[in-house]
């Protein structure tokens, strides 16, 4: 039987941070050497598919986070931005290494929504340029996932829009009744989404207020089920160059649409992009034990 599978991986991976969190010290995590030490150590040469599986090849999940994928039956570009998943969390592992080490495994490919798959994820993503609408088996299949303790992460890969138009009457669907919540530092059930791992003092600004909006949240049986990041937080994650020693981040794959500018380290381009994977990182982790 498929009921109680997600809620089974997210309680493991809850209990796993949990623990870890409770080793770190929380001042130490975001700013002890994490950073610091991905400046000063020689980078591997990291291009979003050295850790792709190989055909024949069975990835190993036991005790390991990831995020997978949707592909909609409706017109989509659901995998543009292909470096974007591996890369974060390239960053993930990088940021919480020693006592706080959150292992992951990465499988870019794309699952079909109908798909009884979907159910073996504690969290499903979904992004694309164009508007879109779930067909009813999709909504069906959707609606079990976050009834069962699945969360769905949706995110506008042009921070406005027609994808962003479409989210609201597709969340209906799947959440009939539920109100998007927007993800305040001030309203006490998103406090910890501002400080699972970074301090933020509010809603992260960068450089367009485009991308500065808040975080919206869909609840089903008292949990944020939905989460719709309207800042294409995708392409912040996505790459063109491997990082380096110099530059741990490696070169941003859509710098101009942020606003342009040298990607050198210390230039606001760069700071913007260090914020997102704070942020991000985050969002992973509240996701998680939320």
């Amino acid at each position: 039987m498929m009921s109680g599978k997600v809620s089974g991986v997210r309680c493991q991976v809850s209990v796993f941070i949990f623990l870890a969190t409770m080793i770190a010290v929380p001042s130490a995590r975001a700013e002890s050497g994490w950073f610091q030490n991905g400046m000063s150590q020689q980078l591997k040469v990291y291009d979003g598919r050295g850790s792709a599986k190989k055909e024949g090849e069975e990835i190993d999940r036991r005790g390991k986070v990831t995020i997978r994928r949707l592909i909609p039956k409706c017109h989509s570009d659901w995998g543009n931005d292909p470096t974007a998943l591996p890369y974060f969390f390239y960053q993930v592992g990088l940021r919480t290494e020693g006592d706080f080490k959150v292992p992951y495994y990465i499988d870019n490919a794309g699952l079909e929504i109908t798909s009884e798959e979907i159910f073996q994820y504690p969290i499903i993503y979904f992004t694309s340029h164009f508007p879109f609408t779930f067909t009813e088996e999709e909504v069906v299949n959707l609606k079990k996932y976050v009834e069962r303790g699945g969360t769905l992460w949706l995110d506008d890969c042009t921070g406005s829009g027609p994808f962003m138009e479409s989210v609201p009457q597709n969340v209906q669907r799947i959440a009939p009744g539920s109100e998007m919540k927007q993800m305040l530092r001030e309203i006490p059930e998103f406090f910890d989404l501002y400080n699972m791992v970074y301090a933020f003092p509010g809603v992260p600004q960068i450089i367009k207020a485009q991308f500065s909006r808040p975080f919206q949240a869909a609840y089903v049986r008292g949990r944020p089920a939905i989460i719709f990041c309207p800042n294409d937080y995708g392409c912040m994650w996505e790459i063109s160059t491997p990082p380096t020693t110099l530059n741990p981040l490696g070169v941003g794959a859509h710098g101009d649409g942020y606003g342009g500018g040298t990607q050198a380290p210390g230039s606001g381009l760069m700071d913007t992009r260090e914020t997102v994977y704070r942020f991000s990182i985050n969002w992973l982790l509240y996701t998680l034990m939320h």
